[in-house]
Parts: structure tokens; C-alpha cells; sequence
């Protein structure tokens, strides 16, 4: 549940700045699903 919290809050929105930045697609790394082993 921590790392399916990273992308609800201000991480979630650093990556897809941090994706705009770069040219990416703005999604990428934020719709993988969490898993934990």
C-alpha cells in the first residue's frame, strides 16, 4: 500500500513532471502496477 501511495501523491506528480521534462509520455511509470514481494 506504501508504494501504491507513491503515485496518488506529490512522487505520482514529480514523475510525470519529470516525464514532460524529458519528452516522455506522461503516464510512463505511474500506471505499473505496485508489486511487493
Amino acid at each position: 500500500s506504501v508504494i501504491d501511495n507513491l503515485v496518488k501523491g506529490a512522487a505520482g506528480q514529480a514523475v510525470q513532471n519529470m516525464n514532460i521534462m524529458f519528452g516522455l509520455d506522461e503516464q510512463l511509470g505511474i500506471d505499473i502496477v505496485p508489486l511487493s514481494p
